[in-house]
């Protein structure tokens, strides 16, 4: 394709353009930041360990089926923002989330958000491992596992956020019997209709990989964000102004 094709132009010009404005972004992010749209979801968050921890009880995370280093890298990721805002949260009040997992090695990335959270809390000797706990790589005996660590009385609250497919259902639903304030996030579509049905609060869509913007309010990660919106934007002007140049032509 020859470099000054019209196609190529607008490649190179979107290329360029990405970086400057997250650049932008990233500095106007450290200056103020921008107000975000509210989402029940992460709101429910807040405070949760707390409120948990005043009725002596604890919170449960699922952490999804997954590890890291594959396809469900992202929604890995952002599952473990999601454990560092809780353990951050807890690590004052050594009330750390419970955390179970179905990956031998995210178990340990697990255990490092962990000790990370305690540790900029200046609580490093109150760490405890044995909060996140590996249960198996098969879907169904996790969510067996899983499953008896949100049955337990202890347990206040029930989050997942990760990758879930079909045995969202047994923790879903145990979560649901119990009355327990349940926040459930999943890159899977078919999950994403169980979880409307059994969640106080569901992520939809894109709103699971913006944990980073909405708990940590991180520069990077906003103006990330802010960079999305603008592009589509952008390919929505595109599209319509291609649609009346065809229907003029």
């Amino acid at each position: 394709m020859p470099i000054f094709e019209p196609t190529a132009v607008i490649a190179w010009v979107v290329l360029l353009a990405i970086p400057l404005l997250l650049l932008w972004f990233i500095v106007r992010s450290r200056r103020h930041t921008p107000s975000l749209r509210p989402i029940a979801a992460w709101e429910a968050l807040r405070g949760l360990i707390g409120r948990a921890t005043e009725e002596g009880k604890r919170v449960h995370l699922s952490l999804g089926r997954s590890g890291v280093g594959g396809e469900q890298t992202a929604v890995v990721s952002a599952a473990l923002d999601v454990q560092r805002h809780l353990a951050r949260e807890g690590a004052g009040m050594s009330a750390a989330p419970l955390v179970t997992v179905a990956d031998p090695l995210l178990l340990l990335t697990a255990q490092d958000t962990l000790y990370r959270a305690y540790r900029e809390r200046d609580q490093a000797d109150a760490y405890d491992g044995t909060q996140v706990q590996l249960i198996s790589p098969d879907p169904v005996a996790y969510a067996v596992g899983a499953q008896d660590r949100i049955d337990d009385e202890q347990t206040a609250a029930n989050v997942m956020v990760g990758h879930l497919e079909d045995e969202y259902l047994l923790l879903g639903e145990t979560g649901a019997q119990r009355d327990l304030l349940q926040v459930a996030g999943s890159d899977a579509l078919n999950t994403q209709a169980l979880m409307t049905s059994t969640a106080d609060h569901t992520l939809l869509g894109e709103e699971m990989f913006a944990a980073g913007a909405y708990l940590h309010r991180r520069p990077p990660v906003i103006a990330s964000l802010q960079v999305q919106d603008v592009l589509r934007v952008a390919a929505v002007i595109a599209i319509l102004v291609g649609v009346v140049v065809k229907s003029l032509s």
